[in-house]
């Protein structure tokens, strides 16, 4: 099958017209919560009797924790049919011929800030992938790990869908070897240290993952605040975390500074983006040429300010400086008070305003 005509397609007004959880349904997945912001059912995808498949009603995107599958609803035409993207175009636009087709340069754009991620070629992204699975069970399961996310201000139950994990130091490589990966791919994967202990052990761990779910990188927090160095990543190229699970290029973005900054904001359902530091900031700016309008919520203190104003030189008209209140010292201090969530869009809300109450400069 192939796409025909050359006229363009609204993606966006696609999609508003095909609700993700109605055309899951209508596919032949039962889902539970009518009426709910997050649903879930059988998987279609592999054979399960957990209800692992889950919809996002806030995102209108699914994900698996079963199988670790992902993305919107054109991710699952494709998988669904075993079609590519412009045949699932075309399946989901049935009878609605009179809608414009994305051009291929509209498409390239559209892709920009997902290929923007530093992602590094030799990663096995396919034991990435089922290493994240087995930490995102072992966070289910234990207690520790997730009365630590609540109290960093952020339920669980958020970053469970974020797919956030828990390495306990033990277990992964049996996993691994009885999913079928080789003691060399294990051993090239960054996964464990030259003794063979586990790069995460004792941590949370978050991935970075692309468009489709598929998880390229990870990061840990240890739990123990005794433990030195707090935060571990695998070896190699550091991408802006956050950035490659965005899809088509966001009207807005919020570039935060740590680890649990961008925990608190995708658990709030802000499209959000962790420079993972104050370094390399020629290199994020780089790889946000293709957002929108651009939030800079870094840390309160010398080297965030710092930070903030530089990638606002860089990115120029496009950003716009969020101003955190008094004694936050970052995001993740906001998150632990009541109603950080909304005390953060009215501050989102007065950046806005300023930047359009900047005078413009014209070169």
């Amino acid at each position: 099958m192939t796409v025909r005509g050359t006229a363009r397609v609204d993606i966006a007004e696609l999609k508003a017209l095909n609700p993700l959880g109605e055309f899951v349904e209508a596919s032949g997945v039962q889902l539970d919560g009518e009426g709910r912001r997050v649903r879930q059912g059988l998987c279609p995808f592999h054979d399960e009797t957990e209800g692992s498949f889950t919809v996002y009603a806030d995102t209108e995107r699914w994900y698996c924790f079963g199988c670790g599958a992902g993305g919107d609803i054109l991710d699952f035409v494709q998988r669904r049919e075993g079609v590519g993207l412009a045949d699932a175009i075309a399946l989901l636009g049935a009878g609605r011929q009179n809608l414009p087709r994305a051009s291929p340069a509209d498409r390239r754009r559209s892709y920009d800030l997902r290929s923007a991620t530093a992602q590094s070629p030799s990663r096995d992204v396919q034991l990435l992938t089922a290493a994240a699975r087995f930490y995102v069970g072992k966070f289910r399961r234990n207690g520790r790990a997730r009365r630590y996310i609540a109290s960093r201000g952020i339920a669980p139950e958020a970053a469970l869908r974020i797919g956030t994990g828990f390495a306990p130091g033990d277990g992964l490589r049996d996993a691994l070897r009885r999913a079928g990966f080789s003691e060399s791919r294990m051993d090239g994967s960054g996964l464990f240290a030259a003794r063979g202990a586990e790069r995460f052990g004792g941590m949370v761990v978050v991935p970075e993952t692309d468009y489709h779910g598929r998880v390229h990188w990870l990061v840990g927090r240890a739990l123990d605040p005794s433990v030195k160095p707090r935060f571990q990543a695998l070896p190699g190229a550091k991408p802006v975390l956050g950035l490659g699970r965005l899809g088509a290029t966001p009207a807005s973005v919020v570039v935060a500074e740590g680890l649990i900054d961008w925990l608190a904001l995708a658990a709030w359902n802000i499209p959000a983006c962790a420079a993972l530091g104050t370094h390399g900031v020629d290199r994020i700016a780089e790889a946000l040429r293709g957002a929108g309008q651009v939030f800079l919520a870094f840390d309160a203190d010398d080297a965030g300010r710092e930070a903030a104003r530089r990638l606002e030189r860089l990115l120029g008209g496009r950003a716009a400086v969020v101003d955190l209140p008094q004694g936050i010292g970052d995001i993740a201090d906001l998150a632990q008070h009541p109603h950080g969530r909304a005390t953060f869009s009215r501050l989102l809300q007065r950046a806005a305003a300023r930047r359009r109450q900047t005078p413009r400069t014209r070169l």
